[in-house]
């Protein structure tokens, strides 16, 4: 007799996809609250900073940045530039900043991801180990690069002041716990490649 276990498999739906669409609407609104944007700010904030905790393509930043200026809670203006492209930058409204404080003091809903790598690994005893090795070589890959990325920002951030020490703090705080997260799946990988490695071996 085998333990029947419930997995649930990673697959979109409309309500995963409304949260993503309802948290990047808060990301850019916490990016306006430090400092007035323009899209393309916005998305070099999300590949120097964000890239570790939330991804977004260009179409989404200005999807939400649109819907954003509808409700009024951003304003935008155009900068008139000479040598370059004018500039088209975004503030936040008095609305704006009220529905970012509202958000941050919402409790945080109940999280359970959905890891198509950690399924796939789950049901791996059903396949061969070569697979298995292939999918935990190709996760390993994905860790590291994300740690050099979480690097790099460190180091491009070294050399900026801090003009909101205390946002600072707390965006520390964040890359700690996300670095901490990626170190420790890379050690369990780690283990788990040399592992079946030696397996083979024997």
């Amino acid at each position: 007799m085998h333990e029947e276990i419930e997995i649930v498999t990673p697959e979109r739906d409309e309500g995963n996809e409304l949260v993503s669409r309802n948290t990047l609407r808060y990301i850019i609104l916490g990016l306006l609250w430090a400092h007035p944007m323009s899209g393309y700010d916005i998305k070099q904030a999300f590949e120097r900073a964000l890239a570790s905790y939330w991804n977004a393509g260009n179409s989404q930043i200005y999807t939400t940045l649109k819907h954003l200026s509808q409700a009024h809670l951003v304003e935008s203006e155009i900068i008139v530039q000479t040598a370059r492209p004018n500039r088209k930058v975004y503030r936040l409204t008095e609305a704006g900043e009220a529905e970012l404080e509202h958000w941050l003091q919402e409790e945080v809903p109940a999280r359970f991801t959905k890891d198509e790598f950690l399924t796939k690994l789950f049901f791996c005893g059903e396949t061969s180990d070569e697979i298995a090795l292939q999918h935990l070589h190709e996760h390993r890959e994905s860790l590291r690069t994300q740690l050099a990325h979480m690097e790099w920002a460190r180091q491009q951030y070294a050399t900026r002041p801090a003009r909101r020490p205390r946002l600072l703090e707390y965006q520390m705080l964040v890359r700690e716990y996300k670095e901490a997260v990626l170190k420790a799946g890379l050690e369990v990988t780690e283990r788990a490649i040399q592992r079946i490695e030696q397996e083979h071996k024997e």
